[in-house]
């Protein structure tokens, strides 16, 4: 709230590496508290842990409007300069389409909490 109140339009949920404060809560965890209360004044990015497609699926499912990726791409930059971005970049693009094909789902706007699995 206090991001809003100062004009703030969007945050992002990080964790810092996870090496600070190892207590924390993952970033992903902050996610449905978030957006339950502030939904429609704050667009909510999610950093920390998206290595996957379908960890990009269960951060919008959660109600994040984006995610930012780190290790991915630069493991791929590493091991490829930038074919080997672009190939990380369309391994996480297929791994989300698959997993939205596998979720029955089209879009990633019609995303829910209902397609998380609580454990």
């Amino acid at each position: 709230r206090k991001a809003v109140d100062s004009g703030a339009t969007a945050v992002m949920l990080s964790n810092h590496g996870g090496r600070q404060l190892e207590t924390a809560p993952a970033p992903v965890d902050c996610i449905a508290p978030i957006a339950d209360a502030l939904r429609d004044k704050l667009e909510i990015i999610c950093d920390g842990g998206v290595r996957r497609g379908t960890h990009v699926i269960k951060a919008l499912a959660l109600g994040a409007n984006a995610c930012s990726i780190g290790r991915g791409y630069l493991f791929g930059l590493a091991a490829g300069g930038q074919k080997g971005v672009e190939r990380a970049l369309h391994l996480l693009k297929t791994e989300l389409e698959r997993s939205m094909a596998l979720l029955g789902c089209n879009s990633v706007h019609k995303l829910g909490k209902h397609y998380v699995n609580k454990r």
